[in-house]
């Protein structure tokens, strides 16, 4: 049987797509929130000529961004579903599958005499585990997660995420494409990385409220409390003595405005914006004056404090190497290089990006040429 035109199902544009799950976002359970913001933490990082996210990456991902939810809320521990579904051994999961794979590494860090990690962002924890007495018990059980998160994410979320009201075509990734990972749909990956910084606080706040009314009965809390504790940037940001070490290879100064830094005076900057992607590697950090950070904010950099940035990380790529190996904080220059790439490419010319330049602040449109620029700079 051969459909009419009329009769084959119609494909959203990606963003509506998105904007319609968050309209029917499930209360009962966080699975498909979760899948998006995998989705949004990755497309900066997928290569347009070959938009592949592997399940693998999608389970890693999907860990990292969990692991924080894992800390309790005095005392009480949160949970992601309201489900309670019955295991073949008997046994009841009251939980996300990520959730209880979670909570069973944080018991591992703590039969390992190393709860102090449990709050650590998740990258640290990999960090410590290097060289220990307790690395291979460690590797063992995040594989075996991983392996758990990899089935659990195939077999709900992801065949589930673009089912919508008039069962629209699929709109974000092929379903029918190698079940080894998701093939991104070219605008689909464009839409994602463009407006990631849009869509991410939406879908969060969504996830906050779900989890809100999975745990209404034994929190009352605002919303915005339980959003801050899920999804706030705190906690994943390096400790003072890190701070004061990434000034000292900054030569006491701004990268940025060459002014000196004095003491307590300096304001860590996330270089490609937290807003825009989740990046804690120790390249993405500089430390800045707090009017500085204050007047950059969220944007992107413009040309030539870009070029100012990339000097910095080149110059000094074996202190701040150091400097994160002493922590025990993540480093990989060539992934925050690449993520902002993506994020560069999809930008659109009029796109606003911050600069300083002759004692002044200015936010000013990219430009087709800036853009050329700082493309060329980050692929050098």
């Amino acid at each position: 049987m051969i459909l009419d035109a009329s009769d084959r199902p119609t494909r959203l544009d990606p963003i509506q797509g998105v904007l319609e799950i968050l309209d029917r976002a499930s209360m009962t359970g966080t699975n498909k929130l979760g899948l998006l913001l995998t989705l949004l933490d990755l497309a900066p990082t997928v290569d347009s000529d070959a938009p592949v996210i592997t399940r693998t990456q999608m389970a890693e991902r999907c860990i990292e961004i969990h692991w924080e939810h894992a800390r309790p809320y005095q005392g009480v521990t949160l949970r992601q579903s309201s489900a309670r579904k019955r295991r073949d051994d008997g046994t009841v999961a009251d939980d996300t599958t990520v959730m209880q794979e979670i909570h069973r590494l944080r018991e591992l860090l703590l039969d390992c005499r190393r709860g102090d990690l449990r709050d650590k962002p998740l990258g640290v924890v990999k960090r410590s585990a290097e060289g220990t007495t307790w690395h291979s018990r460690w590797a063992e059980a995040l594989e075996t997660a991983l392996a758990r998160v990899r089935a659990s994410l195939l077999k709900n979320p992801v065949r589930l995420l673009q089912e919508l009201p008039g069962k629209p075509a699929p709109f974000l990734y092929d379903l029918e494409s190698d079940t080894a990972g998701l093939t991104l749909f070219p605008d689909a990956l464009q839409g994602l990385t463009k407006f990631g910084g849009v869509l991410r606080p939406l879908v969060e706040f969504r996830f906050a409220q779900a989890v809100m009314r999975i745990n209404r009965e034994t929190l009352q809390l605002p919303v915005d409390d339980v959003y801050s504790h899920l999804f706030g940037r705190g906690r994943v940001m390096p400790p003072p003595k890190m701070r004061e070490r990434l000034i000292d290879i900054q030569s006491g100064r701004c990268i940025y405005t060459g002014d000196r830094l004095k003491g307590a005076s300096g304001s860590l900057d996330h270089v490609v914006p937290w807003s825009r992607a989740r990046l804690s590697q120790i390249e993405n950090f500089v430390m800045t004056s707090r009017t500085v950070n204050s007047k950059k904010s969220d944007s992107l950099l413009a040309p030539t404090a870009m070029e100012n940035w990339l000097h910095h990380v080149d110059r000094s790529s074996d202190d701040l190497h150091e400097c994160a190996r002493d922590h025990g904080w993540m480093a990989d220059l060539d992934s925050v290089r690449r993520v902002a790439f993506h994020i560069y490419r999809a930008a659109d010319a009029n796109t606003g990006v911050w600069s300083f330049e002759n004692g002044e602040h200015r936010i000013e449109p990219l430009g087709d040429k800036g853009k050329r620029v700082v493309l060329d700079l980050l692929q050098d």
